[in-house]
Protein backbone atom coordinates (compact mmCIF):
# COMPACT_ATOMS: atom_id res chain seq x y z
CA UNK A 1 0.00 0.00 0.00
CA UNK A 2 3.06 2.57 0.66
CA UNK A 3 4.50 1.79 -2.57
CA UNK A 4 1.18 2.44 -4.43
CA UNK A 5 0.74 5.65 -2.51
CA UNK A 6 4.52 6.68 -2.68
CA UNK A 7 3.79 6.00 -7.13
CA UNK A 8 0.42 7.79 -6.73
CA UNK A 9 2.86 11.15 -5.14
CA UNK A 10 5.15 10.29 -8.02
CA UNK A 11 2.92 10.43 -10.76
CA UNK A 12 1.11 13.83 -9.30
CA UNK A 13 4.95 15.63 -8.22
CA UNK A 14 5.68 14.34 -11.96
CA UNK A 15 2.50 16.17 -13.33
CA UNK A 16 3.44 19.68 -10.90
CA UNK A 17 6.90 19.12 -13.45
CA UNK A 18 5.20 19.58 -16.39
CA UNK A 19 3.11 22.43 -15.67
CA UNK A 20 6.00 24.48 -13.86
CA UNK A 21 7.84 23.84 -17.47
CA UNK A 22 4.76 25.21 -19.29
CA UNK A 23 4.67 28.33 -16.65
CA UNK A 24 8.24 28.45 -16.39
CA UNK A 25 8.56 28.74 -20.59
CA UNK A 26 5.54 31.53 -20.24
CA UNK A 27 6.70 34.09 -17.69
CA UNK A 28 10.78 33.88 -18.64
CA UNK A 29 9.27 35.12 -22.37
CA UNK A 30 7.71 38.13 -20.76
CA UNK A 31 10.63 38.70 -18.19
CA UNK A 32 13.55 39.67 -21.05
CA UNK A 33 14.21 43.03 -19.61
CA UNK A 34 13.71 42.46 -16.09
CA UNK A 35 17.53 43.06 -14.99
CA UNK A 36 17.36 46.44 -16.57
CA UNK A 37 13.73 47.72 -14.69
CA UNK A 38 13.72 50.21 -12.04
CA UNK A 39 11.85 49.02 -8.50
CA UNK A 40 8.96 50.88 -9.87
CA UNK A 41 8.42 49.66 -13.05
CA UNK A 42 7.38 46.11 -11.55
CA UNK A 43 3.83 46.29 -11.28
CA UNK A 44 1.43 43.37 -10.02
CA UNK A 45 0.08 41.22 -7.44
CA UNK A 46 1.65 38.19 -5.66
CA UNK A 47 0.55 35.93 -2.99
CA UNK A 48 2.58 34.98 -0.61
CA UNK A 49 2.40 31.51 1.99
CA UNK A 50 5.01 31.58 5.23
CA UNK A 51 3.58 30.13 8.58
CA UNK A 52 4.37 32.78 10.52
CA UNK A 53 3.74 36.46 10.02
CA UNK A 54 7.30 37.26 10.53
CA UNK A 55 7.09 37.90 6.86
CA UNK A 56 4.49 39.54 6.38
CA UNK A 57 5.46 42.60 8.52
CA UNK A 58 8.68 42.95 5.74
CA UNK A 59 6.22 43.37 3.31
CA UNK A 60 6.23 47.69 3.98
CA UNK A 61 9.59 48.16 3.43
CA UNK A 62 9.53 45.99 0.57
CA UNK A 63 6.38 48.55 -0.96
CA UNK A 64 9.09 51.29 0.43
CA UNK A 65 10.99 50.21 -2.77
CA UNK A 66 8.62 48.67 -4.81
CA UNK A 67 6.00 50.54 -4.40
CA UNK A 68 3.87 49.17 -7.71
CA UNK A 69 4.39 45.25 -6.26
CA UNK A 70 1.64 43.83 -3.84
CA UNK A 71 2.10 41.10 -1.98
CA UNK A 72 -0.97 39.34 -0.47
CA UNK A 73 0.22 37.35 2.78
CA UNK A 74 -1.40 34.25 3.87
CA UNK A 75 -0.33 33.21 7.61
CA UNK A 76 -0.31 28.93 7.44
CA UNK A 77 0.40 27.39 11.09
CA UNK A 78 2.71 24.72 11.40
CA UNK A 79 0.97 22.67 13.61
CA UNK A 80 0.57 19.27 13.28
CA UNK A 81 2.67 19.69 9.84
CA UNK A 82 -0.21 21.86 8.34
CA UNK A 83 2.34 24.11 6.45
CA UNK A 84 4.23 21.14 5.24
CA UNK A 85 1.29 19.35 4.18
CA UNK A 86 -0.67 22.34 2.21
CA UNK A 87 2.67 22.89 0.30
CA UNK A 88 3.30 19.60 -0.36
CA UNK A 89 -0.69 18.56 -1.73
CA UNK A 90 -0.94 21.97 -3.43
CA UNK A 91 2.59 22.02 -5.24
CA UNK A 92 2.31 18.36 -6.41
CA UNK A 93 -1.43 18.78 -7.74
CA UNK A 94 -0.23 21.73 -9.46
CA UNK A 95 -3.37 23.60 -9.24
CA UNK A 96 -3.32 27.10 -7.35
CA UNK A 97 -0.72 27.97 -4.56
CA UNK A 98 1.61 31.00 -4.06
CA UNK A 99 4.10 33.12 -5.98
CA UNK A 100 6.31 33.20 -3.24
CA UNK A 101 6.31 30.65 0.03
CA UNK A 102 8.89 29.81 3.11
CA UNK A 103 10.46 27.20 4.19
CA UNK A 104 12.00 26.42 7.76
CA UNK A 105 15.02 24.69 8.70
CA UNK A 106 13.44 21.66 9.75
CA UNK A 107 11.97 20.77 6.01
CA UNK A 108 12.90 23.07 3.40
CA UNK A 109 15.32 20.27 2.49
CA UNK A 110 12.33 18.04 0.49
CA UNK A 111 10.89 20.84 -0.85
CA UNK A 112 14.36 21.53 -2.85
CA UNK A 113 14.35 18.18 -3.63
CA UNK A 114 10.99 18.24 -5.44
CA UNK A 115 11.87 21.17 -7.39
CA UNK A 116 9.19 23.53 -5.93
CA UNK A 117 11.01 26.30 -5.51
CA UNK A 118 12.61 27.57 -8.68
CA UNK A 119 16.30 27.75 -8.92
CA UNK A 120 17.62 31.36 -9.00
CA UNK A 121 21.58 31.19 -9.54
CA UNK A 122 21.87 32.11 -12.97
CA UNK A 123 19.95 34.28 -15.58
CA UNK A 124 17.47 35.73 -15.56
CA UNK A 125 17.94 35.43 -11.83
CA UNK A 126 21.45 36.01 -11.21
CA UNK A 127 21.25 34.91 -7.48
CA UNK A 128 24.64 34.06 -7.77
CA UNK A 129 26.01 37.83 -7.92
CA UNK A 130 24.64 38.20 -4.29
CA UNK A 131 26.42 35.35 -2.80
CA UNK A 132 29.18 37.81 -2.29
CA UNK A 133 27.78 39.68 0.38
CA UNK A 134 25.33 36.89 2.33
CA UNK A 135 26.40 34.44 5.14
CA UNK A 136 27.58 31.61 3.07
CA UNK A 137 25.23 28.53 4.33
CA UNK A 138 22.66 30.52 3.88
CA UNK A 139 22.47 30.35 0.53
CA UNK A 140 24.86 27.49 0.05
CA UNK A 141 21.95 25.31 2.33
CA UNK A 142 19.52 25.84 0.11
CA UNK A 143 21.56 24.71 -3.53
CA UNK A 144 19.57 21.47 -5.54
CA UNK A 145 21.38 18.21 -7.01
CA UNK A 146 22.47 20.91 -10.22
CA UNK A 147 24.02 23.07 -7.65
CA UNK A 148 21.82 25.91 -8.68
CA UNK A 149 20.83 28.23 -5.20
CA UNK A 150 16.80 27.76 -4.47
CA UNK A 151 16.38 29.91 -1.82
CA UNK A 152 17.39 33.32 0.70
CA UNK A 153 17.01 33.92 3.72
CA UNK A 154 17.26 37.52 5.71
CA UNK A 155 18.91 36.31 8.51
CA UNK A 156 21.33 33.55 9.98
CA UNK A 157 20.60 30.93 13.18
CA UNK A 158 24.32 30.64 15.31
CA UNK A 159 23.15 29.52 18.84
CA UNK A 160 24.05 30.56 22.12
CA UNK A 161 23.34 29.92 26.02
CA UNK A 162 21.38 32.49 27.78
CA UNK A 163 21.48 32.28 31.82
CA UNK A 164 20.64 34.38 34.90
CA UNK A 165 22.74 36.43 36.24
CA UNK A 166 21.46 36.24 39.54
CA UNK A 167 21.48 32.50 39.76
CA UNK A 168 25.22 33.11 38.64
CA UNK A 169 26.25 35.10 41.18
CA UNK A 170 25.00 33.30 44.24
CA UNK A 171 26.32 29.67 42.72
CA UNK A 172 29.99 31.00 40.81
CA UNK A 173 30.23 33.97 42.72
CA UNK A 174 30.03 35.95 39.42
CA UNK A 175 27.70 36.82 36.59
CA UNK A 176 31.17 37.37 34.16
CA UNK A 177 30.23 35.97 31.01
CA UNK A 178 33.55 34.65 30.63
CA UNK A 179 33.82 32.86 34.07
CA UNK A 180 30.61 31.56 33.30
CA UNK A 181 31.04 30.13 29.75
CA UNK A 182 34.29 28.18 31.21
CA UNK A 183 31.19 26.17 33.23
CA UNK A 184 28.98 25.99 30.12
CA UNK A 185 31.29 25.53 27.03
CA UNK A 186 32.37 22.01 27.92
CA UNK A 187 29.65 19.46 28.60
CA UNK A 188 31.17 17.83 31.95
CA UNK A 189 31.84 20.93 33.17
CA UNK A 190 28.10 21.73 32.33
CA UNK A 191 26.79 19.10 34.34
CA UNK A 192 28.73 20.10 37.36
CA UNK A 193 27.08 23.33 36.88
CA UNK A 194 23.92 21.56 37.37
CA UNK A 195 24.96 19.60 40.45
CA UNK A 196 26.38 23.15 42.13
CA UNK A 197 22.82 24.36 41.00
CA UNK A 198 21.28 21.71 43.08
CA UNK A 199 23.50 21.62 46.22
CA UNK A 200 23.10 25.24 46.16
CA UNK A 201 19.30 25.69 46.44
CA UNK A 202 18.47 22.17 47.85
CA UNK A 203 16.71 21.10 44.29
CA UNK A 204 14.45 23.39 44.07
CA UNK A 205 16.68 25.64 41.04
CA UNK A 206 17.95 23.39 38.14
CA UNK A 207 20.53 24.37 35.32
CA UNK A 208 18.12 23.93 32.41
CA UNK A 209 14.16 23.58 32.37
CA UNK A 210 14.46 20.62 30.47
CA UNK A 211 16.77 17.88 28.87
CA UNK A 212 15.58 18.71 25.34
CA UNK A 213 17.04 21.90 25.51
CA UNK A 214 20.24 20.09 24.74
CA UNK A 215 19.06 18.56 21.51
CA UNK A 216 19.71 21.08 18.82
CA UNK A 217 24.01 21.33 19.68
CA UNK A 218 23.47 17.66 20.46
CA UNK A 219 22.03 17.03 16.85
CA UNK A 220 24.77 19.78 15.40
CA UNK A 221 27.62 16.96 16.75
CA UNK A 222 27.90 14.77 13.93
CA UNK A 223 30.21 14.22 10.82
CA UNK A 224 27.46 12.45 8.81
CA UNK A 225 24.01 12.93 7.68
CA UNK A 226 21.55 10.16 9.23
CA UNK A 227 21.20 8.41 5.49
CA UNK A 228 24.89 7.26 4.48
CA UNK A 229 23.88 5.22 1.01
CA UNK A 230 20.26 4.45 1.74
CA UNK A 231 21.07 3.15 5.22
CA UNK A 232 19.99 5.03 8.64
CA UNK A 233 22.54 6.01 9.74
CA UNK A 234 22.98 7.09 14.24
CA UNK A 235 25.79 8.88 15.07
CA UNK A 236 26.93 8.15 18.80
CA UNK A 237 25.72 11.77 20.34
CA UNK A 238 22.46 10.03 19.92
CA UNK A 239 23.38 7.46 22.40
CA UNK A 240 24.92 9.83 24.79
CA UNK A 241 21.99 12.44 24.53
CA UNK A 242 19.83 9.39 25.42
CA UNK A 243 22.01 8.58 28.43
CA UNK A 244 23.10 11.88 29.46
CA UNK A 245 19.13 12.89 29.64
CA UNK A 246 17.92 10.63 32.15
CA UNK A 247 21.38 10.95 34.35
CA UNK A 248 19.93 14.50 34.57
CA UNK A 249 16.71 13.72 35.00
CA UNK A 250 17.47 11.21 38.01
CA UNK A 251 19.74 13.50 39.51
CA UNK A 252 17.71 16.78 39.98
CA UNK A 253 19.70 18.53 36.82
CA UNK A 254 16.73 19.44 34.85
CA UNK A 255 13.29 20.42 36.27
CA UNK A 256 11.29 17.70 34.62
CA UNK A 257 9.60 20.17 31.68
CA UNK A 258 9.97 19.44 27.91
CA UNK A 259 11.25 22.36 25.62
CA UNK A 260 8.09 24.47 23.96
CA UNK A 261 5.66 23.50 27.33
CA UNK A 262 4.09 25.66 29.18
CA UNK A 263 5.89 24.68 32.32
CA UNK A 264 8.63 25.46 29.94
CA UNK A 265 8.06 29.17 29.35
CA UNK A 266 6.75 29.21 32.52
CA UNK A 267 10.10 28.82 33.87
CA UNK A 268 11.44 31.38 32.54
CA UNK A 269 9.80 34.32 34.29
CA UNK A 270 9.87 32.12 37.76
CA UNK A 271 13.90 32.11 38.42
CA UNK A 272 13.93 28.29 38.63
CA UNK A 273 16.10 27.88 35.72
CA UNK A 274 19.58 29.22 35.38
CA UNK A 275 20.14 28.05 31.41
CA UNK A 276 18.36 28.71 28.59
CA UNK A 277 20.18 27.16 25.31
CA UNK A 278 18.67 28.99 22.55
CA UNK A 279 19.97 30.34 19.04
CA UNK A 280 19.40 34.17 17.67
CA UNK A 281 15.30 33.88 16.92
CA UNK A 282 15.20 32.33 20.74
CA UNK A 283 16.31 35.69 22.13
CA UNK A 284 14.19 37.65 20.84
CA UNK A 285 10.86 35.78 20.22
CA UNK A 286 11.42 33.33 23.08
CA UNK A 287 12.88 34.61 26.16
CA UNK A 288 12.94 37.97 26.28
CA UNK A 289 9.04 37.86 25.89
CA UNK A 290 8.51 34.96 28.52
CA UNK A 291 10.87 36.01 31.11
CA UNK A 292 10.33 39.25 31.45
CA UNK A 293 6.72 40.37 29.44
CA UNK A 294 6.31 43.95 30.71
CA UNK A 295 9.50 44.73 29.51
CA UNK A 296 9.71 43.24 26.45
CA UNK A 297 6.00 45.78 26.02
CA UNK A 298 8.08 48.56 26.71
CA UNK A 299 6.21 49.28 29.81
CA UNK A 300 9.24 49.30 31.92
CA UNK A 301 13.38 48.54 31.67
CA UNK A 302 14.56 45.20 31.65
CA UNK A 303 16.17 44.23 34.63
CA UNK A 304 19.36 43.13 33.08
CA UNK A 305 19.24 39.91 35.07
CA UNK A 306 20.34 37.70 31.60
CA UNK A 307 23.89 36.93 29.68
CA UNK A 308 24.98 35.20 27.18
CA UNK A 309 27.80 32.82 27.75
CA UNK A 310 29.21 29.47 25.24
CA UNK A 311 27.04 26.63 25.41
CA UNK A 312 29.19 23.08 25.13
CA UNK A 313 29.16 23.05 21.53
CA UNK A 314 28.40 25.48 18.21
CA UNK A 315 25.18 25.23 16.81
CA UNK A 316 22.94 26.06 14.58
CA UNK A 317 18.97 26.01 15.21
CA UNK A 318 15.87 26.99 12.71
CA UNK A 319 16.14 29.66 10.30
CA UNK A 320 13.47 30.72 7.56
CA UNK A 321 14.23 30.41 3.86
CA UNK A 322 11.87 32.19 1.04
CA UNK A 323 12.05 30.86 -2.75
CA UNK A 324 9.86 31.59 -5.95
CA UNK A 325 7.08 29.21 -6.86
CA UNK A 326 8.84 26.94 -9.85
CA UNK A 327 5.17 26.58 -10.86
CA UNK A 328 4.21 30.47 -10.58
CA UNK A 329 3.27 32.57 -13.25
CA UNK A 330 4.58 35.69 -11.42
CA UNK A 331 7.95 34.79 -11.39
CA UNK A 332 9.48 38.35 -12.38
CA UNK A 333 8.13 40.12 -9.14
CA UNK A 334 8.16 37.04 -7.08
CA UNK A 335 11.72 37.17 -7.44
CA UNK A 336 12.06 40.54 -6.34
CA UNK A 337 10.30 40.02 -3.27
CA UNK A 338 12.97 36.90 -2.39
CA UNK A 339 16.12 39.39 -3.69
CA UNK A 340 15.04 42.28 -1.70
CA UNK A 341 14.31 40.40 1.53
CA UNK A 342 17.09 38.12 1.26
CA UNK A 343 20.37 40.10 0.45
CA UNK A 344 18.96 44.15 0.37
CA UNK A 345 21.42 46.02 2.99
CA UNK A 346 19.06 49.03 3.20
CA UNK A 347 16.55 46.97 4.44
CA UNK A 348 18.06 44.41 6.76
CA UNK A 349 20.00 46.59 8.69
CA UNK A 350 16.86 48.74 9.42
CA UNK A 351 15.30 45.50 9.95
CA UNK A 352 18.81 44.53 12.29
CA UNK A 353 18.31 47.56 14.34
CA UNK A 354 14.52 47.12 14.70
CA UNK A 355 14.33 43.61 15.93
CA UNK A 356 18.13 42.86 16.83
CA UNK A 357 17.36 40.02 14.82
CA UNK A 358 20.72 38.05 13.46
CA UNK A 359 20.87 38.71 9.52
CA UNK A 360 22.36 37.64 6.53
CA UNK A 361 23.83 40.18 4.84
CA UNK A 362 27.63 39.93 5.99
CA UNK A 363 27.96 43.79 5.45
CA UNK A 364 25.30 44.71 7.00
CA UNK A 365 26.77 42.26 9.86
CA UNK A 366 29.80 44.59 10.39
CA UNK A 367 28.38 47.84 10.05
CA UNK A 368 25.73 47.16 13.01
CA UNK A 369 28.04 45.00 15.42
CA UNK A 370 29.79 47.52 17.56
CA UNK A 371 27.29 49.63 18.12
CA UNK A 372 24.89 46.83 19.32
CA UNK A 373 24.36 46.84 23.46
CA UNK A 374 21.09 44.67 24.71
CA UNK A 375 19.28 45.90 27.61
CA UNK A 376 18.08 42.24 28.34
CA UNK A 377 21.52 41.10 28.74
CA UNK A 378 22.56 43.75 30.85
CA UNK A 379 24.26 45.66 27.62
CA UNK A 380 25.82 42.31 26.36
CA UNK A 381 27.14 42.85 22.40
CA UNK A 382 25.30 39.35 21.24
CA UNK A 383 26.09 40.67 17.70
CA UNK A 384 29.65 40.20 18.16
CA UNK A 385 29.48 36.74 19.51
CA UNK A 386 26.92 35.51 16.73
CA UNK A 387 29.19 37.34 13.98
CA UNK A 388 32.05 34.35 15.22
CA UNK A 389 29.52 31.66 15.58
CA UNK A 390 27.95 32.38 11.97
CA UNK A 391 31.35 31.53 10.72
CA UNK A 392 31.47 27.68 11.82
CA UNK A 393 27.94 26.85 10.69
CA UNK A 394 28.20 23.53 8.77
CA UNK A 395 24.73 22.54 7.32
CA UNK A 396 26.49 20.12 4.67
CA UNK A 397 24.96 17.17 5.89
CA UNK A 398 21.43 18.25 6.09
CA UNK A 399 18.87 15.79 4.88
CA UNK A 400 15.20 15.76 3.78
CA UNK A 401 13.83 14.12 6.96
CA UNK A 402 16.12 15.22 9.37
CA UNK A 403 13.20 16.77 11.75
CA UNK A 404 11.47 13.43 11.20
CA UNK A 405 14.22 11.55 12.26
CA UNK A 406 15.16 13.82 15.02
CA UNK A 407 11.60 13.97 16.65
CA UNK A 408 11.78 10.51 16.02
CA UNK A 409 14.83 9.96 18.64
CA UNK A 410 13.27 12.59 20.98
CA UNK A 411 10.43 10.61 21.20
CA UNK A 412 12.15 7.15 22.74
CA UNK A 413 14.39 9.65 24.46
CA UNK A 414 11.81 11.00 26.46
CA UNK A 415 9.84 7.16 26.80
CA UNK A 416 13.86 5.95 28.41
CA UNK A 417 14.28 9.08 30.67
CA UNK A 418 10.73 8.22 32.24
CA UNK A 419 11.49 4.69 32.77
CA UNK A 420 8.55 3.24 30.40
CA UNK A 421 11.03 1.79 28.07
CA UNK A 422 14.91 0.38 28.44
CA UNK A 423 17.43 2.03 26.47
CA UNK A 424 17.51 -1.02 24.03
CA UNK A 425 13.75 -0.84 23.40
CA UNK A 426 13.86 2.57 22.71
CA UNK A 427 16.68 2.24 20.36
CA UNK A 428 14.99 -0.93 18.32
CA UNK A 429 11.66 1.55 18.40
CA UNK A 430 13.28 4.47 16.64
CA UNK A 431 14.60 2.10 14.30
CA UNK A 432 10.88 0.98 13.94
CA UNK A 433 9.69 4.38 13.60
CA UNK A 434 11.66 5.29 10.90
CA UNK A 435 11.23 2.20 8.83
CA UNK A 436 8.03 3.34 8.87
CA UNK A 437 8.47 7.06 7.71
CA UNK A 438 11.08 6.12 4.99
CA UNK A 439 10.15 2.08 4.01
CA UNK A 440 12.51 1.73 1.41
CA UNK A 441 15.77 2.56 4.18
CA UNK A 442 17.95 0.19 5.63
CA UNK A 443 17.55 0.70 9.35
CA UNK A 444 19.44 -2.10 10.63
Amino acid sequence: MKKILMLASLVLLSAGFLLANSNTEKSTTSQDNWDTMAPADFKGKIVLWSFTDEVQGMIPYFNEVYPNIEVESVVIPNADEVYLNKINTTLRSGAGGPDVFTGESAYYKQFIDAGFWEPISDAPYNADELLGDLVPYVPGSTKDANGKVTALSWQATPGALFYRRSIAKEVLGTDDPATVSKYTSDLSKFYELGSMINDKYNGEKFLLAGYSDMSQFIYNLRDEPYVVNNKLNIPQGFYDYMKLSKEMRDNNIESGTTTWQPPWFSSMADASVMCYILPTWGLHYVLKPNAEPEADKGEKEFSGDWGLAVPPASYSWGGTWIGVNSMSNQKMLAYQFVKFIGSNADFLEKWAKKTGDFVSNTKVIEKVKPTFSEPFLGGQNHYEYFAKEAKKIDVSMRGPWDFQIENAWGDQVELYVTGSKTFDEAVADFKKAVSEILPDLDVE
